[in-house]
């Protein structure tokens, strides 16, 4: 017999609805159970249907429901126990830790709430809400800080300086997305067929003087096919105020393939802020690329700055990787003339690019026809290179000329900066 009623209550309670949905009804009662169609925008007139606590299926013709409310099993307890608590310190507790344990945290802070209101020393309860002693008195965190002067914004306590910080760089970045789209449409204004758009997008774009149009400026002219384009690019850097501009130029007067873009680029640099920008190009004389090198040297001897002559003369030569073929000798043999770690033997001859189209050149090409029987592998090798643009740059500034013996530089350099203490 017991075991039949076991099995009874197991039948009944799988038939029960797994939701605790309800439908309210404009004649003002309620079904309690789990909908059974979709309630989302339903069509006028429609019907919905929903399975009670009891298992019978209720339809309603959807004029007569006044709202339908989907949510958890656990919430439709949550109501009877709610309805059923006493108004007490102690019922309100109980049922804030019943909240806890099967995770409604809203409503748990309801009834915690509620606890201090009965009880003001209610210590739990406090520490449930967050509250801290503060001066004999609990107080919520909120209230500590802003007592201290801290401000709440998107859920995160900061101080008022900080905020106008965060709302400033918010203000930013809404400024940079406007002219990416405005800028973007310039740009393609610029190789349009119709020749009043070509004017009216070079005409708009040189009246650019904002800071904040910068990065959108480097997104679009920075890498453009055309050089006419990026010549147009580092006039109007050269034109915005700030330090913003600065660096793009010292870039394009590094990377850009076209002498007259990079010669315009240094010069835009030398107008604007030269003390800033010789710190990056101090950082592009240990470039990996000796090109770069060699670049960042012809910028600094156009600058003139007698800051740049102990750099250079570190990058007077430099060591640089280089990759070509070889063909693979015994890996098991070894020579004096050979990396013992890779049996690789370097050909004599063979003489490290300072081009970046020839280092490029010596590099097997993907999906290039190969002769099978060809064993030349690449390897990595490194040589040093003397700078002539650094050089050349050194002469510039000190009128002195050692070649590229950079002791006798430095012999040089430390005899001018003593004697220049010494005065």
């Amino acid at each position: 017999m017991l075991k039949t009623s076991l099995l009874t209550l197991v039948l009944v309670a799988a038939a029960l609805p797994v939701r605790a949905d309800y439908i309210g009804l404009k004649s003002g009662g309620e079904i309690r159970g789990e909908l059974l169609s979709d309630p989302k925008k339903p069509a006028r007139g429609a019907e919905v249907s929903i399975r009670t606590l009891s298992g019978a299926t209720v339809t309603v013709v959807r004029d007569e429901v006044d709202g339908i409310v989907r949510r958890r099993l656990i919430l439709e307890d949550y109501e009877t126990r709610r309805r059923a608590v006493p108004d007490s310190a102690l019922g309100h507790w109980e049922l804030a830790e019943w909240c806890r344990s099967n995770a409604l945290s809203q409503e748990r802070l309801v009834h915690l709430r509620l606890v201090v209101e009965f009880d003001p020393e209610h210590v739990a309860a406090h520490r449930g809400l967050g509250h801290v002693m503060r001066q004999g008195k609990w107080t919520s965190i909120d209230e500590m800080l802003a007592s201290r002067g801290f401000v709440k914004h998107k859920g995160k306590r900061v101080l008022p300086q900080e905020l106008e910080l965060t709302l400033q760089d918010q203000r930013i970045g809404e400024a940079e997305k406007s002219w990416l789209k405005r800028i973007k449409l310039w740009q393609g204004w610029l190789v349009s067929d119709r020749g009043d758009r070509r004017t009216k997008a070079a005409t708009s774009l040189r009246a650019i003087h904002d800071p904040h149009a910068v990065p959108a400026l480097v997104r679009s002219f920075r890498d453009a096919p055309v050089e006419e384009h990026r010549l147009l690019y580092i006039e109007i850097l050269s034109k915005i105020e700030g330090e913003r501009p600065v660096f793009p130029m010292v870039v394009q007067s590094l990377v850009d393939e076209s002498k007259g873009v990079r010669e315009t680029a240094i010069s835009g640099v030398r107008r604007k802020d030269p003390a800033r920008a010789m710190v990056a190009y101090f950082k592009a004389l240990k470039n990996r690329h000796n090109l770069i090198v060699n670049r960042a040297a012809e910028a600094l001897g156009q600058i003139g700055d007698d800051a740049a002559i102990a750099p250079l003369i570190d990058a007077l030569v430099t060591r640089h990787e280089h990759q070509t073929l070889v063909e693979d000798s015994n890996p098991l043999a070894s020579t004096e003339a050979n990396d013992n770690r890779t049996g690789i033997v370097i050909p004599a001859g063979v003489e490290p690019s300072t081009d970046a189209e020839r280092l490029s050149s010596e590099m097997p090409v993907e999906g290039e026809d190969t002769d099978l029987d060809d064993e030349r592998i690449p390897v990595i090798y490194e040589k040093d290179h003397q700078n002539e643009s650094v050089l050349v740059a050194l002469n510039l500034l000190t009128r002195q000329n050692f070649s590229y013996d950079s002791q006798a530089w430095r012999q040089w350099y430390n005899a001018r900066i003593n004697a220049a203490r010494t005065k």
